[in-house]
């Protein structure tokens, strides 16, 4: 199975791991913590992994992610 996020909710992942982990990531490489934080994924009482990648982001791409 396969999962999609939508165009709005990477940027969003990519604001929340910055804000709680104080990691970079870039939107491709959010796109697993999209998921889970949308509700997508069934995690409730679960404990949950996700890989966040990416740091190679460009700097008006992340500075507009963290605004949205």
């Amino acid at each position: 199975g396969g999962l999609t996020v939508s165009d709005q909710a990477a940027p969003a992942a990519m604001d929340a791991a910055f804000d709680a982990f104080k990691i970079v990531v870039e939107p491709g490489g959010a796109g697993a913590l999209a998921a889970a934080l949308t509700g997508q994924l069934d995690i409730d009482g679960k404990t949950v992994v996700v890989v966040a990648s990416g740091g190679n982001v460009d700097p008006a791409v992340f500075t507009g992610a963290l605004a949205a």
